[in-house]
């Protein structure tokens, strides 16, 4: 042993003592849990189910836990969490892998890094994590040394960061005071001639105790935190061999308890649809198409009209009456008759318009109104119909009539029914994706009244195990059909909430407030039809 590898150590066993003496949490357990890799496969009883982000591949592969990326996407990244153990807040412990890294980042966009990551048990977006990187972000020259992040709520609270060491091959170790809720984090450069850790950060999780950051994860006593080793790069191709994790050691583990989840965030795809019968709930209608038979008055005209009902709810009518003609002697009539909106609660159809031209050859002239709520109700005997109110005032002949609040009770006419659409849903896809440890990610597909399907880009969002989502808001997404951006449709959601149950994520709530045809309603998200 040289006299800089002696100097080094005594250093090391300097600090590590003055730290005990001052109730550093550097006891030792007894190691409850290990893995050194050496079978090449995976054991199932330590370790659960990769959380893949990108394109990340982790794989026990000669005798060593090898993380790679043949096809980056940018951030890419692998957690895989230790499932035999978990740790406590109300005791001390460690965790500890030995780090190796041999990639080359060479522009200002490329990092690489594998280590530890501490998740609460309340929410993935509250981690701390551990790592030896190879860097090369903000440009050349590559730097190589040990850093650490604490976050909550996904915000970074503080870091330690050690510069560049130049280092390849080390190993990262986090140890938890119980009695103070520190995270203390150490590194070795050389870990091939025993353990000499020496510590570079401190950082509390109950507001005070850390020299380098302090936050507030309300944690309680009965708490446990769940761990994952991990590789990540950005930007940048990863070979194997290039870097892995090996000699894995927990000390002070416990034996899991309560339902926390597998993976930080959950993830999957969760399908909502409105109840089309469930009169409570404010409905958004669609009413286009054909209607057609004669008319429930004494002169019993004919008629066939085309309805159009656009984005904004408003409606156009296109087609041809018995005895009627427009300007000129034109059969067919085209007019805007109104919109279609939600008045207290209801969709109704708001409609008024005017006609200049002749009925049964006789110049007539006509503007009207009426508010008739946009529902299929019995109107006597059995009968569907619609029921509401309107005013009008008309010139035929020269001859005036008119009438103001006229109550309008009409039976539907044939196909009528059919064309009253109410039924829609959206679709939400929740992924994790993000720098070294999972962040959720959600989009959504709407599929509207009237078929029409809008897809909304997925976007970062913050998620609690206690509080879930707190709003997600959908806008601006592009309408498959058009191929265009609908910036009349608006869904957002708040208080989403989930629960892991029997190997699953499960919406358990919700609010949602939806826009979209001209109307708008606010629902229970447990009210909806639940799909995949």
């Amino acid at each position: 042993m040289n006299i800089l590898s002696t100097l080094r150590r005594s250093i090391a066993i300097f600090l590590m003592i003055g730290l005990i003496e001052a109730g550093g949490g550097l006891t030792r357990a007894f190691a409850n849990g290990t893995d050194d890799f050496n079978d090449n496969i995976k054991d199932n009883t330590k370790w659960g189910t990769d959380v893949v982000s990108g394109g990340g591949v982790m794989s026990e592969t000669n005798q060593r836990l090898e993380y790679f990326c043949s096809i980056p996407t940018g951030d890419d990244d692998v957690n895989r969490p230790w499932i035999l153990t978990r740790m406590p807040y109300n005791a001390n412990w460690s965790v500890q892998v030995d780090v190796f890294n041999f990639t080359a980042p060479n522009n200002a966009l490329q990092v690489s890094s594998s280590g530890i990551l501490v998740v609460s048990p309340h929410s993935g977006n509250d981690n701390f994590t551990a790592e030896l990187y190879a860097s090369s972000l903000g440009g050349p020259p590559q730097r190589n040394g040990f850093f650490s992040e604490l976050d909550t709520g996904g915000i970074n609270i503080g870091t330690a960061d050690t510069g560049g060491f130049g280092v390849t091959s080390a190993a990262v170790r986090i140890e938890f005071d119980a009695t103070l809720k520190v995270f203390s984090v150490f590194y070795d450069v050389d870990p091939s001639n025993g353990y000499a850790f020496i510590p570079y950060g401190f950082f509390g999780i109950a507001g005070v105790g850390g020299a380098n950051a302090n936050t507030n994860w309300g944690l309680s006593s009965a708490d446990q935190f769940s761990i994952y080793v991990y590789g990540f790069s950005a930007a940048m191709i990863v070979t194997p061999g290039q870097m892995y994790n090996d000699n894995f050691v927990e000390t002070g583990g416990v034996t899991p308890t309560g339902p926390p989840p597998p993976i930080p965030v959950p993830t999957g795809g969760f399908g909502f649809g409105f109840p089309v019968n469930n009169p409570l709930l404010t409905a958004i209608v669609f009413l286009s198409g054909n209607f057609h038979g004669v008319t429930p008055t004494s002169s019993q005209r004919n008629y066939s009209i085309d309805v159009a009902q656009d984005e904004t709810g408003k409606l156009m009518t296109m087609g041809t009456m018995d005895g009627i003609a427009g300007p000129g002697g034109n059969p067919q009539i085209a007019s805007s008759v109104g919109s279609i909106k939600t008045v207290n609660g209801d969709p109704t159809a708001q409609l008024n318009g005017s006609f200049n031209g002749t009925r049964d050859g006789v110049a007539t002239t006509f503007t009207g109104m009426a508010q008739v709520p946009a529902e299929v109700v019995d109107v006597g005997g059995g009968t569907d119909g619609v029921s509401g109110t309107g005013s009008y005032s008309s010139m035929i002949g020269g001859v005036p009539f008119s009438e103001s609040n006229l109550p309008i009770q009409l039976a539907a006419p044939p196909g009528a029914v059919d064309n009253l659409h109410k039924d829609w849903s959206i679709h939400l896809d929740l992924t994790a994706k993000g720098k070294k440890k999972p962040k959720s990610q959600v989009g959504a597909t709407l599929t509207l009244p009237n078929g029409d399907v809008i897809v909304f880009k997925k976007k970062n969002a913050s998620f609690s195990t206690v509080g879930g989502f707190a709003a997600l808001t959908f806008s601006n997404g592009k309408n498959s059909r058009t191929n265009k951006k609908d910036k009349m449709t608006t869904v957002t959601i708040t208080g989403l909430t989930f629960a892991f149950q029997n190997g699953a994520w499960h919406a358990t709530g919700g609010t949602i407030i939806y826009s979209f045809l001209g109307q708008q309603g606010t629902a229970n998200l447990a009210d909806f039809t639940v799909g995949p």
